[in-house]
């Protein structure tokens, strides 16, 4: 379920041909969304590097449904999907879910009304709704805020100040503009948006949004032409619909194994998951993430199937981009996804960004020719010994809070 980064790579690496197994891949859309690049979409179209999944799995033994998920019964191993205004089921052994998450606008009044979000589906608050409103008003400043002030405040705050230049660009961050991987690279960060021209306001709450104003828990009140939601995610209600056990976020609780720690057969990565075990690196919303992780996912299947285990779900970090217009942050982040070493800035920094984000795809594309061909660093980086531990301390303090 899903056809993202993780859900692709997990159906890629399914489809060994050496395996007899039936495999059914669904997504909502057949154009491959690179989320990373979705704050591109901003100021311009961004071209896919995979335009259709259906050609791109031509020739493989994966079937491809162009539908919607709109329920998972975890107990009776049933998806319920719509494609068209036609309703199917369909039944599996196995599940891999790979739904991802959405900008969660639920929690604050108007958000979901006023704010325009980075998201993939179309309508009147999407990117594309977005990029159309800011070239309609290209020849006047407009006020512009950002409410996050993480990686993708950050982005779109740096989008749209370098694409139009007289708007006034504010970022409002519950914590500190930047503050996301220690004080360097924030240091960093706020250097480059500062020489942009982007205001900063930190630690204020966005508690209200109204048409044409923000208002903070501090009770101030920010004006804006044009609001951009950038804070917080929240994964899709299937799941939780499902009977499937998740956390307040709505994402599935699993095991070392990446399996649900509720209903075994089915496996969720990306974002879409919460593990109870250490992952080496922490498991957070990358690109890298996801296609680890659903390599990983199908791997387990697959030594299932040879009646083996595999050792704890695991990974190790490169190195970590942020664009911020035409220029960026970038630093090395192995093996714990902390900044180590040097910081680059700049146009050096969005080249390099560019590359990773690049060779995600490329690496997508090797899966497709040569099915078990991805790698990634820090594999064995937790024991069964290690997780069991972790799993065992989670019990005890749920225990004692039950008590």
């Amino acid at each position: 379920m899903g056809a993202g980064y993780a859900g692709l790579m997990a159906a890629l690496r399914l489809g060994r041909k050496r395996q007899e197994l039936r495999i059914a891949l669904i997504n909502a859309s057949d154009r491959f969304l690179e989320r990373v690049r979705l704050q591109e979409s901003i100021v311009t179209e961004v071209a896919p590097r995979i335009p259709s999944i259906s050609a791109f799995l031509t020739g493989t033994n994966i079937e491809f449904f162009c539908a919607r998920v709109i329920s998972l019964d975890a107990d009776q191993r049933r998806i319920r999907i719509v494609s068209n205004a036609q309703e199917q089921e369909i039944a599996f052994d196995e599940a891999i879910y790979a739904l991802g998450s959405r900008v969660d606008v639920d929690g604050v009044p108007g958000a979901a009304e006023h704010a325009y979000r980075l998201e993939a589906a179309e309508g009147p608050r999407s990117p594309s709704a977005l990029r159309t409103r800011l070239q309609d008003n290209a020849d006047r400043p407009l006020r512009i805020i950002t409410v996050g002030g993480a990686e993708t405040a950050v982005e779109v705050a740096g989008e749209i100040k370098t694409a139009w230049p007289s708007t006034e660009m504010t970022m409002i961050c519950s914590s500190r503009c930047g503050d996301f991987k220690g004080a360097r690279v924030e240091s960093a960060v706020r250097t480059e948006l500062a020489r942009l021209g982007v205001r900063m306001i930190d630690r204020e709450t966005v508690a209200e949004v109204h048409l044409a104003e923000v208002v903070t828990d501090k009770g101030s009140s920010v004006p804006f032409d044009i609001c951009v939601w950038s804070g917080g995610l929240r994964s899709a209600p299937v799941a939780s619909g499902g009977g499937l056990a998740t956390d307040l976020q709505g994402r599935i609780w699993v095991d070392p194994n990446l399996r649900s720690i509720s209903h075994a057969h089915i496996i969720a990565v990306r974002d879409a998951a919460h593990p109870i075990a250490p992952t080496g690196a922490p498991y957070r919303l990358s690109a890298f993430v996801a296609i680890a992780s659903g390599a990983y996912a199908a791997d387990v299947i697959l030594a299932r199937r040879a009646k083996r285990q595999l050792e704890p779900f695991s990974f190790s970090t490169f190195g970590q981009g942020i664009a911020i217009g035409r220029g960026g942050v970038g630093f090395p982040s192995y093996p714990d996804d902390k900044q180590a070493g040097f910081i680059f800035t700049g146009r050096t920094a969005r080249l390099v960004r560019n590359f990773f984000v690049w060779f995600i795809t490329y690496a997508l594309k090797l899966e497709r020719r040569m099915p078990g061909f991805f790698f990634w660093p820090g594999r064995r980086r937790v024991s069964w010994h290690q997780a069991n531990e972790a799993i065992q301390r989670i019990r005890t303090a749920q225990k004692v809070q039950t008590a």
